[in-house]
């Protein structure tokens, strides 16, 4: 899909940077979008070539987020043998790492966080980079835990096992949940993981939202990194939401 010059928006396309494999142009997926890179210059004048650039290519160039990058550290066959795992949550543990990281969720984000009514995370990931964010854009924090640790009332669904979870043999199902009242229904909110790899725990969150009366249309998500191999965008549209806003800063090649 070629995007025409009357096409494009500020809040169409957000780029991640790839530490390996190149860079990937990363959309806030709606339904069955496709982001693409190709510019038809069919007008004449430059604004709408300046404006592609700064939306689309600019980004890409970012030397915030090629320092984020930097940050996270890839280590060999851990959990288990064959698995690069990429320590996303030790960008925090390095000096300026969390500010860093806190600064481009936030100036990163297609939204008007002035819209905004809480920034929801799911542990443990998640929470390092939302309850910071949140902090820094001054909205309530929402936070989902595992079943049996927030007290009622509360709402709750299955969650499957993520990527690295199954890997490490912890292939249990467990339940998550979230205070039943904490969100009100029509609030308008923003998911922050550390990480989309498989999809399972950010689809988990969405089927909680869902039960609180939160449409599609009010829920965005952005994390820190993500691994297209695994098709995490797929099935967050298998589970209905395609319509979901995903947002990411740094993709990955690989496990």
């Amino acid at each position: 899909m070629a995007y025409q010059h009357d096409d494009i928006k500020p809040d169409m396309v957000v780029v991640g940077k790839a530490l390996t494999g190149g860079l990937y142009p990363m959309s806030m997926v709606l339904g069955s979008h496709c982001p693409s890179l190709v510019f038809n210059n069919d007008t004449t004048g430059k604004s709408a070539a300046k404006s592609f650039a700064e939306n689309y290519l600019l980004p890409f160039f970012h030397e915030d987020l090629d320092r984020l990058a930097s940050m996270v550290r890839p280590i060999s066959d851990f959990p288990s043998p064959g698995i690069e795992f990429r320590h996303v949550l030790g960008i925090s543990q390095q000096p300026g790492g969390l500010a860093l990281c806190t600064s481009l969720l936030q100036t990163h984000f297609t939204g008007d966080w002035a819209k905004i009514d809480a920034v929801a995370c799911c542990e443990a990931g998640g929470l390092v980079y939302a309850s910071a964010l949140a902090a820094r854009v001054d909205v309530p924090l929402a936070l989902i835990r595992e079943a049996g640790k927030l007290p009622p009332p509360t709402i709750s669904v299955i969650k499957s096992p993520s990527h690295i979870s199954s890997s490490a043999r912890n292939d249990a199902t467990k339940r998550i949940e979230m205070s039943r009242d904490l969100i009100s229904r029509g609030a308008s909110v923003v998911v922050v993981d550390d990480v989309l790899a498989t999809g399972e725990t950010l689809c988990a969150v969405l089927q909680l939202r869902r039960k609180t009366g939160i449409g599609v249309k009010d829920i965005s998500i952005i994390v820190v990194a993500e691994f297209p191999m695994h098709r995490g965008r797929g099935l967050l549209r298998q589970y209905g939401f395609g319509g979901v806003k995903v947002q990411s800063l740094l993709v990955f090649g690989g496990a």
